[in-house]
Parts: structure tokens; sequence; C-alpha cells
């Protein structure tokens, strides 16, 4: 199961922080001070877009929270294509500069993920997961990453359970990301509203 436990710099650019604090320092004592001054603004920008500081889960047992950070673009009816059942999709875009940290919107059980590679269809690379509550509510997150920078990380495996706002994966430099549930389900979002993963709640779960 993922860690509750993480540094306020996200570990998985520990790697690439540790190769340009090494470049900054051969710039310092090779290049001269214009160039270490560049090199330092570099590695100051890249500290900070891997920042991952940590999130105020609400207490909501039946809310659907926000995967990642970002821009909600789109919201509607739509027919989920892994469950082939028709859902809500609420579609949050990811900046740039935003927290590229993954968090699960509900608390369950991890039922499946499909990883697709691009095809010549299609060439972001997409990575869904299927959790279902102890309710029986069934919620998909399925991720499409920028065409540059197509790399993740992810933590979950199939049958485990997850907490619900958990940091479960990561994504470099973010994509889209549709979030898939009831479609009974009341939301609490609007288009064009900045959500923040973990703690924004997109739409609360009804049950009849």
């Amino acid at each position: 199961m993922p860690s509750n436990r993480y540094p306020f710099i996200a570990r998985e650019a520990w790697l690439i922080l540790c190769v340009l604090l090494g470049l900054t320092v051969l710039a310092h004592f090779l290049l001269g001070f214009v160039a270490f001054v560049i090199s330092t603004l570099i590695l100051s920008i890249f500290i900070y877009l891997f920042r991952d500081p940590e999130r105020v889960i609400p207490a909501q047992p039946l809310a659907v929270v926000s995967p990642v950070y970002g821009i909600v673009t789109l919201i509607e009816e739509a027919e989920e294509i892994r469950l082939h059942n028709k859902a809500i999709r609420v579609q949050i875009t990811m900046r740039f500069h935003d927290i590229y940290s993954l968090r699960s919107p509900i608390e369950g059980k991890v039922i499946e993920q499909w990883c697709s590679l691009p095809d010549i269809h299609e060439s972001r690379r997409h990575f869904d997961i299927f959790i279902q509550s102890d309710e029986g509510d069934k919620v998909v997150t399925a991720i499409r990453l920028r065409d540059i920078v197509r790399q993740f990380h992810m933590y979950l495996h199939s049958g485990e359970r997850i907490g619900q706002g958990q940091r479960c994966g990561y994504l470099y430099f973010g994509g889209v990301v549709d979030v898939f549930m009831p479609v009974a389900s009341k939301v609490q979002v609007e288009v064009g509203q900045y959500v923040q993963s973990g703690s924004t709640v997109l739409a609360q779960i009804i049950h009849s």
C-alpha cells in the first residue's frame, strides 16, 4: 500500500535534482559566475516544480476528491469505456507548474488497472485506475500523460486497499486526468475552477 509519509520535495525527482546540483557545482568552478547563476536559477525552478506539500483530506466518507492539481476543463455525463456504464465525467487539465503527485479520489479497493501505450491514432500514454468503495461505488481515474514527457510512477496493486486522498503515484510534468464517478453524484465544482489534489471535493456520491 502507498505510504502516507513522504518528503516535501518529491523523491521521484531526487535523481534529477542531484544531477542539476552537480552541474551547478561544476559551473561554479569551471565556467564562471554567469554560468553558475544561470544553473542555480534552473535548479531553483526544478525544485519548485517538484515540490509536494502535504494536503488536508476532508472528512467526508462519500466525497470524491480531486486526484491531481489543475483546472476543471469539462463536466459532462458520459460512458466510461472500461466499465461500459453511464457516469459523471470531470476532466482536470494539469498545468506545467502544478504539483505532479497523484492521489486516490475515494477510499476503497483497487479492482483493476489498465495501461495503454501510444499508437498511430493517439500520441499520449494512458493509465486508468478502477477503485470501488465499500458501498459499491465505482470510480475510474483515467490519466493521459503529456506528449513530450510520458514518464510516471504508480504505487498501486490490484486487490489492495487505498485511503481517500492517499498519495499513490507521480506524473512527471502532469497531463489530463478524467474522473468517472456514479451518475447520481452531486458535482461540487464548475468548469474553470482550480482544484487541489486530495483536498478539493469534486462531487458527493448520493445513495438513495
